[in-house]
């Protein structure tokens, strides 16, 4: 099934149609399973798929936090008795989470290194749940995201019961990172302050078939969410659930920096993580406050957009945060 898949998608990149919408009428033609191992197909040495069990959440998933009065990452687990040290609790806390096979940490450091430099008076902290991410996608969706979702929410309680107030904390979720951050966020209801979901995964979460708004990310999960969209309904998530959503090429691969001659399906597999790497991109460019990407707000009728008179908002931190759908 994933080679008569793989065929297909070749034949349509060789025809020049391999743009996101297109992926998708290919793509929805799959079942969960095969969309899974179609995804594990495309990695490099082949994902892990065995061992799962010897996991163990309090070795196997780090939280390394850092604030502006000792730049020293120090790791920090759940019920740390010296939390109070560790982090500053007058000032806000990101919480940034890596995605599904990040082992390339270029990305992640590149967001830690701005994020530390232009965002100021706050902690900042780094899941690494690299042990879970680097399975087999559909036992790291199926299996390790829950497990990291309960364990940083763990720590979100204990600190909110040394009275931190939640209301101040971000959480910075890239592909299935961005699932992590809101199934956390649906466990403290309407505590958590911030989510950014930088391309939400899609696979097995909104596609090909959706599990729900209770077991994906939603745009109740946080007091606001904002989703930057770069690869729907093929990587990234097909649907628009922020308070606010971003929307480069309407959220579609292949995006401006990634259009690349695609000759083959190793060629189509790194386009469509260019694309998917572009809301971290746009995000972590704008983490400068002098780095100011604006998105107009549409509104949709019979299909078209209508964006006469409707205002443009920054994407990122720096948002006004006005609700709805904004096109780049």
């Amino acid at each position: 099934m994933s080679k008569l898949i793989f065929f297909t998608v070749l034949l349509c990149s060789i025809v020049g149609v391999a743009r996101g919408v297109d992926l998708q009428d290919v793509l929805t033609t799959l079942t969960e399973v095969p969309f899974a191992r179609l995804l594990d197909s495309f990695i490099v040495p082949a994902p892990r798929t065995t061992g799962f069990e010897t996991l163990v959440p309090q070795r196997d998933i780090q939280l390394l936090c850092t604030n502006s009065w000792i730049p020293l990452f120090q790791n920090v687990s759940v019920n740390d008795i010296d939390v109070t040290r560790k982090l500053n609790f007058s000032q806000p806390l990101s919480i940034a989470i890596h995605g599904w096979q990040d082992a390339n940490y270029t990305l992640y450091n590149s967001m830690t290194l701005r994020h530390l430099r232009y965002v100021k008076n706050t902690n900042y902290c780094m899941v690494d749940w690299k042990p879970y991410a680097d399975y087999a996608y559909e036992i790291a969706a199926r299996k390790g995201v829950p497990v990291v979702t309960d364990r940083l929410f763990k720590f979100l309680q204990y600190i909110s019961v040394l009275n931190f107030p939640l209301e101040k904390v971000s959480l910075i979720g890239f592909g299935m990172g961005a699932q992590i951050a809101g199934l956390t966020g649906k466990l403290l209801p309407g505590r958590i302050g911030n989510i950014y979901a930088l391309d939400p995964a899609g696979p097995l979460f909104s596609h090909p078939i959706d599990v729900g708004p209770t077991r994906r990310l939603a745009g109740t999960d946080a007091q606001y969410v904002q989703v930057i969209a770069t690869s729907r309904y093929t990587v990234g998530s097909g649907l628009l659930v922020g308070t606010q959503n971003f929307l480069p090429n309407a959220g579609y691969h292949p995006q401006a920096t990634c259009k690349v001659g695609i000759i083959g399906l190793a060629e189509l597999a790194n386009a469509l993580v260019c694309s998917h790497q572009y809301a971290a991109k746009l995000f972590i460019d704008t983490l400068d406050p002098a780095s100011v990407i604006l998105g107009q707000k549409c509104n949709l009728f019979l299909g078209l957009r209508v964006c006469l008179l409707l205002p443009t908002d920054r994407l990122g931190y720096y948002s006004k945060r006005i609700p709805g759908n904004f096109y780049l």
